[in-house]
């Protein structure tokens, strides 16, 4: 009996031996099929990684070109904004300018005209006279007989006898010139 028991001993024995084999293999073949797993999962993700990474270069580069475009708009509008500023101070100081000079210009004519009236009443002319008084009288009267009333057109009298007083041209519409 200690021969059977013995028998059944060993075979009890292989038989766990067996089962833990075939356990250590089951769980080795576990382990490989989680080690390809973790493997297939790793090179997934360094592929991700890589495919992350050139995305990110191309948003950085894209990035740096908007920047650099930038750049250069502010520099222009900078420029443009300089320049606007620069014509107006040149338009504010070109204003007085313009004011002193047009007041220099008409106090010249304004003193030009004195001066030709003060010189011109030093010469009598017998003609100058006459016109004067014509005019004179002309202004001072209700009833003008050389000025035009409101709303009429002016005659002028021209004496065609007078040498100083130029001819004028013939009319060829058969229409007094005036």
């Amino acid at each position: 009996m200690i021969l059977i028991a013995g028998c059944d001993s060993n075979q009890r024995v292989a038989q766990v031996a067996t089962e833990a084999a075939d356990r250590q293999a089951k769980q080795n073949e576990q382990m490989v099929r989680v080690t390809d797993q973790v493997a297939e999962g790793s090179r997934k993700l360094v592929e991700a990684d890589a495919i992350a990474r050139k995305e990110i270069v191309v948003v950085h580069r894209d990035l740096q070109a908007e920047r650099a475009t930038l750049g250069n708009q502010w520099n222009n509008l900078e420029a443009e904004r300089q320049q606007i500023a620069q014509d107006r101070q040149t338009v504010s100081m070109l204003v007085p300018v313009a004011q002193a000079v047009g007041g220099l210009l008409l106090a010249t004519v304004v003193v030009g005209f004195c001066w030709s009236l003060i010189h011109g009443l030093r010469k009598t002319n017998a003609n100058d006279s006459e016109l004067k008084e014509l005019l004179l009288r002309e202004f001072a009267s209700d009833q003008p007989s050389l000025l035009p009333a409101p709303g009429m057109q002016p005659m002028l009298v021209v004496d065609k006898s007078d040498p100083q007083l130029p001819s004028a041209p013939a009319d060829h519409s058969g229409t007094a010139s005036g």
